[in-house]
Formats: structure tokens, sequence, C-alpha cells
């Protein structure tokens, strides 16, 4: 059999039809020319020194741009651009919430790309380009992304009190650093015997009310941020077993319910003029797990209203404990300007002594003491069809009054009536 002649000059290959039945991924994305002499083998484009690849870096920068063009408009570029936008807006949405004008950029990533390719020789390197920043129309600027979130646009400073944190620092001047300042947390510890106070408002109201002791109804406020993570609420039902002579079987007799609360929290130090009053908060929350004593010297436990949303509303009961961490990701303020000095007092640029900028509460243990008879709620506010009042509100659901059935649910039909005004209102034109 004779040898087959397996020699080419390589011109002959051909690119394409590489993939699978036939078809052609256009890959490689720059052909070059095979050379016919060696005229410029081993030419490095001279030493690396403004840029890297000497006088061989136009070509260079060329041909790496336009082989991330080609990639980026591949099905396979396609898919990477369309996850790169899809988990940059998952990061912004886990750090910043829904409220777009909080989100960094959503980089444009075909432009950002070929751009710092071409930049790479340089060393520099643009920040992404922006696609979506501070609730630019494209992504659903007027609404929310999903139910129940409606304020994506309410001007949050304004309505919340929330700093311009994300603004930036470019200019360190008094006007600027107030407007950063968070206003629940510059809110101090403050007593009332009225009520909390209605300017402090947030999306998700969150509060502790120490209880007075000696029942002046003076009560301790603390507010902070809600930024919860985590909140359990466990309930358990006791039960004991006896054994009878012919039986092989437990059987069960009621003893009595439970019920646990826990959630964690995070504080953070957003301006220099903060530092001092969440200190102050923290380190007063940390004592109400140490006794007060009366002016007769007698030990007294410390009770305390917490309040979440419309899931909590002022329920009472006993704080277990709590833990404090140190968040390693937010770092310290040094007390000290931009040349190393140290500082005393409060300026533009630290809170006057050295304190982390972030505090992670974990382990918030609560035990609710409830204002109601903890019970199977009553038939009669089953029949009602509504959740709203009922005998035993362990959610509180807005109810803070229980054991009061609405006169207006006197019947189904009542109900019923109510319905039909509500959807005569949906469908009326206009609404939407």
């Amino acid at each position: 059999m004779p040898l087959i002649d397996l020699k080419t000059d390589l011109k002959s290959l051909k690119y394409g039809k590489d993939r699978i039945g036939g078809g052609n991924s256009g890959q490689p994305y720059i052909q070059t020319p095979i050379p016919t002499t060696f005229r410029g083998v081993g030419n490095t484009g001279g030493l690396d020194q403004l840029t890297r690849g000497g006088s061989l870096i136009g070509s260079s920068v060329v041909n790496d741009s336009l082989r991330i063009s080609r990639f980026l408009a591949s099905p396979s570029g396609l898919t990477f651009i369309a996850k790169q936008q899809g988990l940059e807006i998952a990061k912004n949405i886990t750090l910043f919430g829904l409220d777009t004008k909080k989100w960094t950029t959503i980089s444009t990533v075909p432009i950002s790309t070929i751009a710092n390719t071409a930049l790479a020789p340089t060393g520099q390197h643009l920040a992404n380009i922006a696609l979506i920043n501070g609730g630019a129309s494209g992504v659903n600027s007027g609404g929310g992304y999903l139910y129940g979130n409606p304020d994506m646009n309410i001007p949050r400073e304004g309505k919340y009190g929330e700093g311009n944190t994300y603004n930036s620092r470019r200019k360190r001047n008094n006007a600027l650093v107030e407007s950063r300042v968070d206003k629940i947390n510059y809110q101090p510890l403050y007593q009332s015997d009225s009520g909390v106070e209605k300017d402090l408002e947030d999306t998700v109201d969150f509060r502790i009310v120490k209880v007075n002791n000696d029942g002046s109804g003076n009560n301790t406020y603390i507010h902070f941020r809600s930024f919860i993570e985590g909140l359990s609420d466990n309930y358990g039902a006791s039960w004991s077993t006896k054994k009878y002579m012919g039986r092989g079987e437990d059987f069960y007799s009621y003893d009595g319910f439970s019920r646990d609360i826990s959630f964690s929290f995070k504080v953070p130090v957003l301006s220099a003029l903060e530092q001092r009053s969440v200190y102050s908060k923290l380190n007063y929350l940390a004592s109400l797990c140490a006794p007060d004593y009366s002016n007769a010297g007698l030990m007294r436990g410390n009770l305390i209203k917490l309040t979440i949303g419309d899931y909590l509303v002022d329920v009472p009961g006993i704080m277990m404990g709590i833990n404090l961490s140190i968040s390693d990701e937010a770092g310290w303020d040094i007390a000290r300007d931009s040349k190393g000095n140290k500082i005393k007092g409060i300026t533009n640029e630290t809170g006057g002594k050295v304190m982390p900028k972030l505090i992670e509460v974990s382990g918030f243990s609560f035990k609710p003491i409830h204002n109601f008879i903890p019970k199977t709620i009553s038939q009669k506010f089953v029949e009602t069809g509504d959740g709203f009042y009922v005998d035993a509100p362990f959610i509180s659901y807005g109810n803070t009054k229980p054991n009061q059935l609405d006169s207006r649910y006197g019947s189904n039909n009542t109900i019923n009536d109510d319905l039909n005004k509500i959807l005569a209102t949906l469908q009326s034109p206009g609404f939407l």
C-alpha cells in the first residue's frame, strides 16, 4: 500500500465549518496571513517603556479591539453580556434594594470592555460606562420591580431622612457633610410619654422602647435604620406523654405555649456626625441586659417594646441577649486628618474617636409578653373572613387593639359589599 503524502504548505487549510453539522463559528476572529519570509520573525517591538509592546502597540491594540468586538457580537458574547448585566443588577439589589438612585453604574459591557481593551497597554482603566445610574430610564424606572415596592422613585432623603451617602466626596464643606447624614442614625436617645416621634419615618419602622420601671410612662426610645436580617419567629407547644396499661402508644396532654423571636441588624456610621449618637444608642441597648436599680437599691430587669414594620407593633417583652460584632470590611474611623495628625472633636473627616464604621448586632433574642391571652383565634373572628381584627394577634398586622371585633363585620354580606366597592374603584376609568 503506498504511503499517503501528508505534507502541506499550510495555506491550503481553510477556516470555517468547525461546528457539528458544518456550521461556522467565525473563529479565529483575527486571521493573519502566513508570512512568506522571515523578515518580521522575532520582532518584539523594542523595549517596554511608556507602553507595553513598543512599536507594535498600534497593530496589537487594533487586533485586540477587533477580536473582543467580534466575540461580543457572537452568540457566546451576547450570553456573556446578559450574564454580566444580570450579576450587576443582582449586586445592586443586594446592596441597595430596589431604589435605583443608589445603584452603582451598570456597565454597557460591549463599550466598557472594548474601551478598556484599547487602554490595557497604558495601565489605565475606565470606570464602567453607565447604562443605569440614578434611576435612568431603561429598567422599569416608574414603579417597583415587585409587588409591594412602589417607592423606587420616592425622594428617600426627604421622605425617609436617608443621608446622601452615595454622592461624591470631592468636597468637604459642611453643607455636603450634613447632606450625607442619615437622620435616623443621627437621632439620639430620647424620652417620651406620648409615643414615638412621627418624623422618624423609615420604609420599615424599627425601634426598641425601654419601658420605665418606675411606671411614669416616660419611656426611652431607641431608633435604628431597618437593616434587618434573619428575622425568625418561633412558636412552640409543649405536650406531656402518658402511658396506660395495655396500650403501647403514647398519650398526650397539652402543657403550654412558648414563643421566641430572633434577628440581626447592621448599624453603619455613615458620616462623621453620626458616630456619637450611634454608639450612645448601642451602649444603651447593651446595658438593657444589665439590671436597673430602684431608689431602694433593689435589682430590676428591663422590659422593652419592639416594633418591626406592621409585623410587630410595640410588642412588650424581654431581651434575652445580643452580640455586637465588628465588621472587617467597613474599616475604622481613626480620628486623624489627611496628614495623619490626631484630631480631637468632630470634624468633616472624623467623628473624633477611633471606632468601627459598622457594627453588626446579631443574636437579638426576644421573648414576647403578650398583652392579650395567647390562645387559638376565636371562631367568630374566622367567620368574618378578615384577618385584621383578631382576638389573638400574634402577628400584629397593624392591630394594636386585640379582643375587639370591628363593628363593620356584622355579617358576610357586609364583607361582600366592601369587596364590591373595592372592585368598582379598581375598574373605574383613570384609576390605573
